[in-house]
């Protein structure tokens, strides 16, 4: 049964500020304003678990660190570093790359000089003349420190610093560093070791030991050294550091100058770092060593003890800080195993880290880390017979030196994991967990690291990041509506009812959600969010996802990201709808704001229709003009319209209809109306457009033409398509007839009124001749006397015709058609002496002739009709 917990209640704004700078809210058990509170899971005060009065040795603590003397022996074979080049490497404070400074600027302590008397009084450095280079180094270590020590005896006074009288200097009293020159570049690494038998200096025995190297040892392993002796330090790099500790391998050949700064365990053991204990499940914020406040996290399962326990701690490299050499960049997870952290045995581990892929780190002599050492060295062969090849395939001595996969950092697509869910280290299930691993949106991007932790007791998990880990930074648009989906967990140790919302300005709304979830069980939570509509572009707004329990408001977390805000914009249609082919269309649209209709100006607007677009850009009045040509043809059609996204204004679009109607043109007949039936005539038709400054393709004008015969009522239909000067020539066929001849328009595309013609088509051999009498329709006889022919394709003959006391005389034959036993002429005379035209037609395929006269002058008009001749005979033939 869970039991009854306090929690520490902090405010929404707090929490944000806290997100928002990097600075992490206080932990349950920690104060805040003046209140404290604790979880009754968790006792009290909270243990110290740097334990100071009961340290892993002596030394291993934080304390005033005793002054430290460097002397640099020199060769008469070698070129030796000077002192000035010594003092370098050591003592300046507040320049990078000393080790006194990588002291300072960690918190590990001050690293004074001792009082000398050698060249530069009192910058604890002393020079000693070794002699020949060779013969040193054919010596013991202890004997080749103990001599240097001797050397050193004239310019020291080493009794000052016997400060508990107890006639021995000690390695709490007094730091030594022996250095010498490199005799070649494998010398670049160092070694803590004691210093050989000897006499007293200063009345005093040198129990002591010294950091020893050479002059291409880099920094860090001088002050990796130093801490042996400062600190007791015990060396973690069989325990798979790698690059990430003070007690991790340093050496990197020569004078190659890495850094890597403790890790949190050991800041806070030997620095000045105190862990925040977590109590309570909630999300918190860390920042990298190089940006302040730094600070790790500590995570422990009371029942479970203080022995057990993760670290967490930000990390990245960055040029010209203590980690600048550190491989990675991200969380770093440390399991701590108390009693171990001195085991000896690299898979024994006191302290290890805890990676991404759940892989553990070689060491250097165990690399699969299974407590045997070499037992399978590389040669493909299973040696030790365990079903294994190679399983400790490296070198020995060669170091896990740590990888750019080692930090957690979703980020990185090789390291997609954000959950830390490791058991203790003995295997036993952990009932606490780091979760949700990610970044805040404070700036630097990603530099702060923000994780939810899971300890002891209710909780539940919001985690509304990305899956990368970042989080989110959508752009909203004023009045729209939004749906935000994040993962919830019950991390809590029974079931519990929550409510799951986003907190949001003023003017907005956001949906609740309400889950009942068991102890562990996930889910996901969606939550629709609408926005105000008077907010401004460019505004910022931190929404905040939230999980509350129903039972217990205490129980709440909260998972604040920022959105920025646009407003959105409205095109409306304002151009031509209709337009006649061929003629420009005008088209026009105006973008506004879509809430206040306020004119948008400098946005691009694209006009487009099928593979056609145009664009334009608005104006202070917000309208956007272009022409389209109408080149398609006669017909509706759908255009859009669409602005782009400019200034805080989202893009936008719509469409709209444009109509395009026939252009209006004219026809005329250009060819000759009247020919000789074997001349191969073709007619021609002229299409003329409106003059309206916008000329069309005229090759898209296709003219009709239909012919029907007056002798027999046949009816011929012929089409053709104009060239680009509008000049449509139709092939006709038509035998020897008199047409009457109709041209219009088709295709769409023009529209003109229909044209009729006359259309005489002759054949040259026709004739007719002869003379008959018919009574009219009141009974008085017409009189039709012809003799008509033609003469070299030329019409020719006379006409008399004579009814009711009028007569006409004519002589001027226009022409002639003979088709089969029928004809009909034209010929220009008079009708009682005045002008007049007469037409007649004539039939002789019955029994009886018949004819049909019709007379026309200024005056006066005379038609017969169909008469049927009584006496008399025509005569109509082709040859």
């Amino acid at each position: 049964m869970q039991k009854p917990r306090r929690l520490v209640g902090v405010a929404v704004a707090a929490a944000l500020l806290a997100t928002t700078f990097g600075l992490a809210a206080p932990a349950a058990g920690q104060t805040t304003g003046g209140a404290a509170a604790s979880a009754a899971d968790y006792p009290f005060p909270l243990p110290d678990f740097s334990h100071p009065d009961s340290p892993h040795a002596p030394q291993f603590k934080k304390h005033q660190l005793p002054p430290m003397l460097v002397v640099s022996g020199q060769f008469d074979d070698l070129t030796d570093l000077s002192e000035s080049g010594t003092e370098d490497k050591f003592f300046p404070f507040f320049t990078f790359g000393t080790v006194s400074d990588y002291y300072l600027q960690n918190g590990l302590g001050v690293l004074v000089p001792v009082p000398e008397t050698y060249g530069e009084r009192d910058n604890g450095i002393v020079l000693v003349e070794l002699g020949n280079s060779a013969g040193w180094f054919s010596q013991d270590v202890g004997v080749r420190r103990r001599t240097m020590l001797d050397l050193a005896d004239p310019y020291v006074d080493f009794a000052r610093f016997d400060t508990n009288n107890n006639g021995r200097i000690e390695n709490s009293e007094l730091v030594v560093v022996t250095l010498v020159t490199s005799p070649d570049p494998t010398y670049s690494c160092g070694q803590t070791a004691a210093v050989g038998p000897g006499r007293a200096l200063d009345g005093k025995t040198i129990a002591f030991t010294t950091a020893d190297g050479g002059s291409l040892t880099n920094n860090l392993t001088f002050a990796h050294e130093v801490a042996h002796q400062n600190f007791d330090l015990a060396d973690h790099y069989g325990f798979g550091v790698g690059a990430w500790d003070l007690a991790g391998p340093t050496c990197a050949g020569p004078n190659n100058q890495i850094w890597q700064a403790p890790n949190a365990w050991h800041r806070m053991h030997i620095g000045d770092d105190k862990p925040t204990v977590i109590t309570k499940d909630r999300y918190v914020t860390l920042l990298p060593n190089d940006m302040a406040p730094y600070g790790s996290y500590l995570l422990y399962d009371p029942e479970r003890g203080t022995d057990d326990y993760f670290m967490i701690e930000a990390r990245r490299p960055v040029a010209g800080k203590y980690d600048q050499n550190v491989p990675d960049d991200g969380l770093m997870v440390w399991r701590v195993d108390e009693r171990n952290v001195r085991s000896g045995l690299e898979h024994v581990r006191g302290v290890e880290m805890i990676r991404p892929d759940g892989m553990r780190t070689p060491g250097c002599v165990d690399q699969d880390v299974d407590g045997r050492t070499d037992e399978d060295p590389v040669n493909n062969l299973d040696d030790d017979g365990d079903g294994l090849v190679d399983e400790d395939p490296q070198t020995d001595g060669a170091c896990y030196s740590g990888s750019d996969t080692d930090a957690w950092n979703a980020f990185d697509a090789r390291t997609p994991q954000r959950e830390m869910t490791a058991p203790w280290a003995d295997g036993t299930p952990a009932k606490v967990a780091v979760r949700a691993i990610g970044h805040t949106f404070a700036v630097p991007a990603r530099a702060m690291v923000r994780a939810f932790i899971d300890v002891r007791g209710p909780g539940v998990l919001v985690d509304a990041a990305e899956p990368n880990g970042d989080s989110p930074h959508p752009t909203l648009t004023a009045g729209s509506t939004t749906t935000f989906s994040f993962a919830v967990m019950n991390t809590g140790e029974a079931t519990d009812t929550f409510e799951f919302t986003e907190l949001v300005p003023d003017g907005w709304t956001a949906t609740t959600q309400r889950m009942t979830l068991t102890a562990g069980q996930r889910a996901t939570a969606t939550i629709t969010v609408t926005a105000g509509t008077d907010e401004l572009v460019g505004e910022r707004h931190t929404l905040i996802a939230r999980g509350r329990s129903t039972t217990d408001s205490s129980v709440v977390t909260e998972y604040p990201f920022l959105v920025d805000m646009n407003r959105p914009s409205a095109i409306t249609y304002t151009g031509d709808s209709t337009v006649d082919h061929s003629d420009p269309a005008r088209l026009a649209a105006r973008v506004t704001d879509k809430f206040s209709g306020a004119p948008l100006a400098g946005h691009k607007v694209v006009f487009s229709h099928a593979d056609w677009l145009t664009e334009a850009t608005t104006g202070a009045d917000g309208l956007a003009t272009a022409s389209w040509p109408a080149d398609l043809a006669p017909g509706a059609y759908t255009f859009t319209m669409s602005a782009g996204s400019k200034n805080g204004y989202t893009a936008s679009s719509s469409t709209f209809p444009i109509t395009v109607e026939a252009e209006s043109a004219t026809l005329a007949i250009t060819s000759p109306t009247m020919y000789a039936d074997d001349s191969g005539q073709a007619m021609t038709v002229k299409v003329t457009e409106e003059a309206d400054g916008s000329p069309a393709d005229l090759g898209r004008a296709t003219v009709q033409v239909q012919l029907r015969s007056a002798l027999t009522g046949e009816v011929r239909n012929y089409s053709a398509t104009a060239d680009t000067n509008g000049i449509a020539t139709v092939g006709v066929d038509a035998p020897a007839g008199l047409w009457s001849a109709t041209a219009g328009l088709t295709g769409g595309y023009f529209t003109a009124p229909p044209i009729q013609a006359e259309l005489v088509v002759f054949n040259p051999d026709g004739e007719v001749t002869g003379a008959a009498v018919a009574p009219d329709g009141s009974g008085r006889n017409v009189v039709l006397t012809v003799a008509a022919r033609y003469a070299d394709n030329a019409p020719t003959g006379a006409v008399t015709m004579t009814a009711n006391r009028q007569t006409f005389n004519g002589t001027a034959l226009r022409w002639l058609v003979v088709s089969g036993t029928s004809a009909v002429f034209e010929i220009g005379g008079t009708l009682n002496n005045q002008p007049a035209t007469l037409r007649a037609t004539v039939h002789t395929d019955g029994d009886r002739d018949r004819f049909s006269v019709k007379v026309t002058s200024a005056t006066a008009t005379y038609t017969s009709g169909d008469l049927t001749a009584r006496t008399g005979a025509l005569t109509v033939r082709t040859s």
